[in-house]
C-alpha cells in the first residue's frame, strides 16, 4: 500500500474511526491509520514549523481538518510535542512504533493548545497530526517540538488570556477611590476574547487596601476583569451588582498599578457604561432601619429590588437584634417566594455566619451562641441572585 493517500474520500474511510478512541486508530498490526496521511514536512528536536488548516486539507468523517508531519528519534529519548493556535482549539496526534497506541490531546498545554510527551520506543518514522476540536476549523498553527515540556498557558481554554488584559491600552482613562466614571463601547474598538468590544482603565492600589468596583450598563451585559500585581488570577465577574451589571471586590496584594478591564458578555455589544470605585460593603453598617428581630417575636417582611446589593446579585435586608453574651438564639427564615438565605453579624463575630438550607425545605436557620453583649444584624437575603419576595422571621432562645 502506498504511504500516501490524496484522495480525501479513501481517507475519510481509512480514518472513520478518528474520535471514538485511541484504540480504534490502531490496526491488528499496530500501525496507524494515520501514518498514510500525507506529509507536510519534518520536525526535528528543538525546532518548530508553522502551518495552516485551511479547506484543501484532508477531513475526518467527525469534520475536522488534519494535516500530518513525520518526526524521527532515538529509543529512550524523551519530546514534548505542542500545537499552539489563536484561530483555533487545536487537538494532536502522534502513531508511531512501539507506541501501541495512538497518543492524543486536546487541552494539555493550557487555554486551547494541546501537548503530548512521549518517549520513543523504537527508532523510526512517527506521525504527528494537526487538527482541530471544531468541525472545519481553520487557520495558523505552530507545531513545537522539545526535549523538556515548557510552561503552560495559564488558563483555560475559552477564558482570557491575562497577558492580553494587561497589554490593553488605557489612555488617558484612571480610576480612583469614589470616582464615577463613564465609558463607551464603540465598533472598531479594542477586543477581548476574539468579539467582545473592551475599555481599560488604570487603577492605582495599595498593599492591604480593599476596593469594590461596579460596571453597570443600559446598553449591554456587563463583564468585569481586573488584573494587577500578586493577584495570582483575573478577577471577573458577570451579574454580582443585580440585574445585568457587574462588580468586583478586590484587596490589593501589592502597590502598583491594576488594570480594570469594561467590556460585555455577549460579542460586538457596544454602548455606555458607568464604572464606580467604592468602600467595600461593610455588613455591620447596613441599614436597619426601623426594622427590630425581637427575640421571641415572629416578623413578616418583603426583600425588595430596591434593598442593597451584597454580592452576587444577592439584595439584603438587615434587622437590628439585640443579645447578651451566651445566649443560644434560633432564627429562622421561611418563604415561599425566594429560596431563603440568612446571615448573622455583629460583635464577636469575624467572619458572616450563615446558612441556606438549614431548615424545612428551602427555608434557613442559625443556631448562635451569642459571643458578646450589643447589637447584631440579622440579613435575609436569596440563596440565588436577584430573587425578591415575601417572607417571615423568627427568632427564637433556647
Amino acid at each position: 500500500m502506498q504511504t500516501a493517500i490524496r484522495n480525501t474520500s479513501l481517507l475519510a474511510l481509512l480514518i472513520a474511526l478518528v474520535h471514538l478512541g485511541a484504540e480504534s486508530l490502531d490496526a491488528q498490526d499496530g500501525s496507524s491509520v494515520l501514518s498514510l496521511l500525507e506529509a507536510k514536512g519534518s520536525l526535528s528536536i528543538g525546532g518548530q514549523v508553522e502551518g495552516t488548516l485551511s479547506s484543501s486539507d484532508y477531513r475526518s468523517p467527525t469534520d475536522q481538518y488534519m494535516e500530518g508531519w513525520t518526526i524521527e528519534g532515538e529509543p529512550g529519548q524523551s519530546v514534548t510535542i505542542d500545537l499552539v493556535s489563536d484561530d483555533f482549539d487545536a487537538f494532536l496526534y502522534v502513531v508511531g512504533p512501539g507506541l501501541g497506541e495512538t497518543l492524543w490531546d486536546d487541552d494539555g498545554g493550557g487555554a486551547c493548545h494541546a501537548r503530548v510527551s512521549f518517549t520513543f520506543l523504537e527508532s523510526g518514522e512517527f506521525r504527528v497530526v494537526a487538527s482541530s476540536n471544531g468541525s472545519r476549523a481553520t487557520g495558523v498553527y505552530v507545531l513545537s517540538v522539545s526535549s523538556e515540556p515548557g510552561p503552560i498557558a495559564g488558563y483555560e481554554c475559552g477564558g482570557i488570556n491575562p497577558e492580553h488584559l494587561a497589554a490593553l491600552p488605557v489612555g488617558d482613562r484612571e480610576l480612583r477611590l469614589g470616582d464615577v466614571a463613564n465609558g463607551l463601547l464603540t465598533p472598531g474598538g479594542e477586543r477581548v476574547m476574539d468579539s467582545r468590544y473592551a475599555e481599560a482603565w488604570a487603577l492605582e492600589g495599595r498593599a492591604g487596601e480593599s476596593v469594590t468596583i461596579t460596571l453597570e450598563s443600559t446598553a449591554f451585559d456587563a463583564y468585569l476583569f481586573v488584573i494587577g500585581p500578586g493577584l495570582g488570577e483575573v478577577l471577573s465577574d458577570d451579574d454580582s451588582a443585580g440585574e445585568l451589571n457587574s462588580m468586583i471586590t478586590v484587596k490589593f496584594a501589592e502597590d502598583g498599578m491594576y488594570t480594570v478591564v469594561a467590556t460585555s458578555v455577549v460579542d460586538m455589544a457596544t454602548g455606555t457604561y458607568t464604572i464606580r470605585v467604592t468602600q467595600p460593603l461593610d455588613l455591620n453598617e447596613l441599614p436597619t432601619g426601623e426594622r427590630v428581630a425581637e427575640i421571641g417575636g415572629t416578623m413578616d417582611g418583603y426583600l425588595t429590588a430596591t434593598d442593597p446589593v451584597i454580592g452576587e446579585g444577592r439584595h439584603g435586608q438587615a434587622w437590628s437584634l439585640s443579645g447578651s453574651a451566651g445566649q443560644t438564639i434560633i432564627v429562622d427564615l421561611i418563604s415561599t417566594e425566594f429560596d431563603a438565605y440568612l446571615m448573622l453579624v455583629g460583635p464577636g463575630i469575624d467572619e458572616p455566619i450563615v446558612d441556606d438550607d438549614g431548615g424545612d425545605d428551602l427555608n434557613s436557620r442559625l443556631s448562635v451562641a451569642l459571643p458578646e453583649d450589643g447589637e447584631y444584624r440579622v440579613i435575609v437575603t436569596s440563596a440565588s441572585g436577584g430573587e425578591t419576595g415575601r417572607f417571615t422571621l423568627r427568632v427564637g432562645i433556647r
